[in-house]
């Protein structure tokens, strides 16, 4: 049971952008080093890993970037 309120709007959108940009930059480095051309492809690839960070972040909170170097570090 939590004892603190939910997140507002505010909050929500500060996490999303925040996981958006380090979603976009993560994506656009693996798309360099895997895709290595700047096609539509690339560029879909790096919006669609953006906006899975920018949601899981949104919906995660403080769980979702204290998991995250767990989840880069086989990278």
């Amino acid at each position: 049971m939590k004892d603190s309120p939910g997140p507002d709007s505010f909050e929500k959108r500060l996490r999303f952008g925040c996981g958006f940009m380090f979603g976009g930059f993560i994506g656009f480095l693996f798309g360099l080093r895997e895709i290595a051309a700047f096609t539509g492809i690339f560029w879909a690839f790096v919006v669609g890993v953006a906006l899975v960070f920018g949601f899981v972040a949104m919906r995660q909170g403080d769980e979702f970037w204290h998991s995250l170097p767990d989840w880069l570090r086989w990278w």
